[in-house]
């Protein structure tokens, strides 16, 4: 335990040397200089297919994220539909109501007493209070449907941001997909190119079954030879021999003119 202690006393103070000999900006350049080479080292010590396995994975982690955000999307969606649902339900409701009031302000007009609805006879001070109550209602939802505007267009605007970023998102993941798929492409082309080079014909090899092929061929023709040499008979009587002299031969290979012309010119 004390020696551990020891060794990382020891390497402080090396450290702190260092620090207040070369000053502490001298030293992080050191430091950063050292680190970066060791990265670079490491990098292009790694196989390209590691690091195309490495950009494989990437995807493959950002494919829930890309689900994640397409699910908030579905979700906003349909929270807008159904805002615009309600929205259009308290309209159509206030259009309604607007139209009751309206019947029972106008039959307010009169001066009358008693007022006959439905088969129903109501008196002015119910007409009055029946009037006083929904024009309330009617203000509450006035309230209630500003609101849930407000809040769909909130929604709205939320959806159409979160849209815009999920589908500029998708579009660079399908970009560094397809980026991905090209360059596996490309690095099996690059390794068939090396297998290919690396496998060199040995000519020598060649060269020397050649020559000895040569030799065998010779050795059979003179085998052949000295077997037909043996197979001829001895003592045979040439009949077909040539028994001509050479100056007959040489007449008759070249002309006799040919023999006659020099001693022409030598005659002159």
């Amino acid at each position: 335990m004390l020696s551990r202690i020891g060794r990382w006393w020891i390497a402080l103070a090396a450290v702190g040397f260092v620090v207040s000999s070369l000053g502490v900006t001298t030293s992080w350049s050191y430091l950063k200089t050292i680190w970066s080479g060791v990265g670079e080292t490491i990098r292009d010590a790694t196989p390209i297919s590691f690091e195309l396995d490495r950009l494989n994975q990437m995807l493959r982690d950002l494919e829930p994220e890309i689900r994640k955000n397409q699910h908030v999307v579905a979700q906003l969606e349909v929270e807008v539909e159904y805002l615009q649902r309600e929205c259009e339900k308290l309209k159509e409701q206030q259009t309604a109501q607007a139209e009751q009031m309206k019947k029972l302000r106008i039959a307010l007009v009169s001066d009358k007493q008693q007022y006959e609805f439905g088969g129903r006879t109501f008196s002015r001070q119910q007409v009055e209070q029946d009037l006083a109550r929904r024009l309330d209602q009617y203000q509450e939802q006035q309230r209630q449907l500003a609101a849930k505007e407000h809040l769909l267009q909130q929604r709205q605007r939320t959806l159409e941001a979160a849209t815009v970023k999920v589908n500029e998102y998708r579009r660079q993941y399908d970009q560094l997909a397809a980026k991905a798929e090209s360059l596996t492409a490309e690095l099996k082309l690059l390794e068939a190119a090396q297998a290919a080079g690396s496998h060199q014909l040995d000519d020598s090899k060649l060269a020397q079954a050649k020559q000895l092929a040569q030799e065998v061929e010779k050795r059979i023709r003179v085998g052949q030879r000295m077997l037909d040499a043996q197979r001829a008979p001895e003592g045979e009587i040439p009949v077909n021999a040539d028994t001509r002299s050479a100056a007959e031969r040489y007449d008759e290979l070249f002309g006799p003119e040919s023999a006659a012309q020099p001693q022409m010119a030598a005659s002159k």
